[in-house]
C-alpha cells in the first residue's frame, strides 16, 4: 500500500507546472540531516562523512518509480558539469534488494554511485512525501533544499544555483 501511494504521490509531483528551480523549497527545518549510513552495490559501507567538506546532491529514487527514471539522466548530466572537488552528485535505492536495483543500475546509472537500502533503514527518515526526493546539502552537510518530484537538473538556472551554493 505504501508503494502505491508513492507511485501516485510521485506522478502527482511530476506533472507540477513551472521552472524546474519553482521546484527548490528552501529547507527551514532542523539543518542537521538524518543519519545516512548505507552500502554501495558492491557492499561497500558509506555515510555522509565520506564526502565531507563537499556540497551534496542526494537523490532516492526506486527502480518501479518511473518519474525517478526519467530524472536520473539529467542528474548525471548536472555531475559531469560540477567540479569533483567541491559536489558530488549520489543516489540512494529505496527499499530495494541489491539484484533488482544492480539489474536497472547497469543500465542507467553509468559511472555513478547509488546505495542501497533494502529495508528502508536509513533511508526512510530522509522521504517523508514520495519519489524522486532530492536533497541539497551544503559544504557542512546541512540541508538547504529539497526537491520533491523529478526536474530536469540539466536547466541553466537549477545548474546555476548548485555551483553558487556555498
Amino acid at each position: 500500500m505504501l508503494k502505491i501511494g508513492f507511485i501516485i504521490i510521485s506522478m502527482i509531483a511530476s506533472l507540477a507546472e513551472g521552472a524546474a528551480i519553482d521546484r527548490f523549497v528552501i529547507w527551514d527545518k532542523n539543518p542537521a540531516p538524518p543519519p545516512l549510513n548505507v552500502r554501495t552495490l558492491s557492499g561497500e559501507a558509506v555515510s555522509l562523512a565520506d564526502f565531507s567538506g563537499r556540497i551534496v546532491v542526494l537523490n532516492f529514487w526506486a527502480t518501479w518509480c518511473a518519474p525517478c527514471l526519467k530524472e536520473i539522466p539529467s542528474l548525471l548530466a548536472l555531475k559531469k558539469q560540477l567540479p569533483k572537488q567541491k559536489f558530488v552528485v549520489l543516489f540512494a535505492n529505496y527499499g530495494e534488494s541489491k539484484e533488482r536495483v544492480e539489474n536497472a543500475w547497469t543500465k542507467i546509472g553509468k559511472g555513478a554511485i547509488t546505495f542501497i537500502d533494502p529495508e528502508t533503514k536509513n533511508t526512510k527518515s530522509w522521504i517523508d512525501i514520495g519519489l524522486p526526493t532530492t536533497v541539497i546539502l551544503n559544504q557542512e552537510h546541512q540541508i538547504i533544499y529539497k526537491i520533491v518530484g523529478d526536474i530536469d537538473w540539466s536547466e541553466t538556472e537549477v545548474v546555476n544555483t548548485i555551483k553558487n551554493i556555498r
